[in-house]
């Protein structure tokens, strides 16, 4: 059924969004051994966070595919953030 198809889609999109996220990683550890990046990763992360609230918000029920991933962008990207000060 479409809504079979649609949580299986949705399930692979939110993993791979996930190992998006993931990717930031070695750009943490980089900045913290003093290599410095750009802290554009801040956009990364407000964008994730409306995404978050959309999904939190979600009715009838919360959008857990949406919100999945885009906390791991939350978390991810304002720590590339941060650590690129």
């Amino acid at each position: 059924s479409k809504q079979k198809i649609n949580r299986f889609v949705g399930s692979i999109g939110a993993f791979i969004g996930f190992l998006v996220f993931i990717a930031y990683i070695p750009q943490i550890i980089a900045n913290l051994q003093g290599s410095k990046g750009q802290p554009f990763s801040a956009f990364a992360a407000v964008s994730c966070l409306i995404w978050v609230i959309y999904g939190w918000t979600k009715e009838p029920k919360k959008d857990w595919i949406l919100i999945f991933p885009n906390a791991a962008g939350v978390i991810l990207g304002g720590l590339t953030f941060l650590t690129s000060l």
